[in-house]
């Protein structure tokens, strides 16, 4: 009898494994079928991604998600969330894409990669400083830096720093910042590579520039434009040079300063990029204007406002205008300085906020005052009030009523 049971028992146990085989058997035809599927989904998305076709790209990685989070394939899940994000990214909708990244973060650090798991902390990071999110953003970056120092590859290391270096430098946190280019300046020697070089060069120039240290600012800057142009890049180069006339005014060296943004405008002309030229030609008439060169400013200025029409910059065509008024003013030339504010004043009308079109016609009003044209000061003056009235800023309210006080 227990001969029997033995027997019974085996013959169920034997029966079992048959079956588990028979199903597992089964299955193995699916699971190729379904990884097949997944491949298809990825190389065709993968396709459409290269030639820059975002909007037909996004389903096809979204499809390629299920079917991985089907087959429990985390790293390939994780790489189809990541390529979900960059596909927002580049449709613009950095919500989504930090939404994606943070699912693909999450999937990462359930497998213990710790290098991609840096590197979605660094897309989420660049992209809530695009959207202004600079604390937030400041965070994500820090935490993934433990992460990509442990990478094979530390390029994007660099990178992370380098961002951390620009956003501390926007919040005032200079020390920290200077701290993170500067380790992001190693690295890319590090990596033999003088495009991330150039960048943590330029940074440092700014970060400096902007903490009122224009010595170390002009070197950093000289170094970044000497790489660029050994690259081939006259952009970068020309706007390493308007960033010198900053840093070496600041040293009071102007013919200096002169000089280097005058071959930013030379570049630029030459590169065809008309609103960064009327940035060099609009500082290069300031320069002439404090050095009582009048008539060179005056013709500088109007070459800046020409630029700026040509780049369709009404902001960069406005603050042309007012530097070209201020030379006319310097020669107590008044009409001809309300003659230059006026298309300054139907631009600002059109396209300037309240506070900017009430301090440019309180300028107005006072040049005219000056030209001894009460009534149209006077006008000036009244829609000045009104805007501020409107606008119910106090501050502009006070300036009209300080500018109404001014003797006639």
């Amino acid at each position: 009898m227990r001969s029997n049971s033995s027997l019974t028992l085996w013959t169920g146990v034997l029966l079992a494994l048959i079956l588990v085989g028979t199903a597992a058997q089964g299955d193995e035809p699916a699971r190729d079928q379904a990884e097949a599927e997944a491949m298809g989904q990825a190389a065709e998305a993968d396709r459409l991604f290269k030639e820059g076709d975002f909007a037909a790209a996004l389903p096809l990685y979204e499809a390629e998600r299920v079917s991985r989070t089907k087959l429990g394939d985390l790293r390939y899940e994780a790489y189809a969330a990541r390529a979900i994000g960059c596909c927002h990214e580049r449709l613009g909708d950095l919500e989504a894409a930090i939404t994606a990244w943070k699912a693909a973060r999450s999937l990462d650090a359930k497998r213990d990669d710790r290098g991609f798991e840096g590197y979605d902390w660094l897309l989420i990071g660049q992209a809530q400083l695009h959207l202004d999110q600079v604390k937030t953003g400041v965070e994500s970056l820090t935490r993934s830096l433990p992460l990509l120092s442990q990478a094979i590859d530390r390029d994007h290391e660099a990178d992370a720093r380098l961002l951390l270096g620009c956003a501390l430098t926007e919040q005032g946190e200079f020390d920290p910042a200077a701290r993170h280019l500067e380790r992001s300046l190693e690295l890319a020697h590090l990596l033999d590579d003088p495009k991330r070089e150039a960048a943590a060069l330029a940074q440092l120039g700014r970060t400096d520039l902007t903490r009122n240290a224009p010595g170390p600012a002009a070197e950093w800057l000289s170094e970044a434009r000497g790489t660029y142009l050994t690259l081939g890049n006259d952009l970068e180069a020309a706007a390493m040079d308007r960033l010198l006339g900053d840093a070496l005014m600041a040293l009071d060296l102007p013919e200096v300063a002169f000089a280097r943004v005058e071959r930013a405008a030379k570049a630029h002309e030459r590169l065809e990029a008309p609103a960064l030229l009327g940035d060099d030609l609009q500082f290069l008439a300031g320069i002439r204007t404090e050095q009582g060169d009048l008539p060179a400013a005056r013709k500088l200025a109007r070459r800046a406002v020409a630029a700026f029409q040509a780049a369709e910059d009404p902001t960069g065509e406005i603050d042309a205008l007012v530097v070209l008024a201020r030379s006319h003013s310097l020669d107590n030339d008044w009409p001809a300085a309300a003659s230059a504010l006026a298309p300054a004043l139907a631009l600002v009308r059109q396209h300037g906020e309240p506070a900017d079109q009430v301090r440019l016609l309180l300028l107005a009003a006072d040049i005219e005052r000056r030209g001894k044209q009460v009534e149209r000061s006077a006008t000036l003056l009244d829609e000045a009030q009104r805007i501020a009235q409107q606008s119910e800023n106090g501050a502009l309210k006070r300036m009209v009523a300080e500018a109404q006080q001014t003797p006639r």
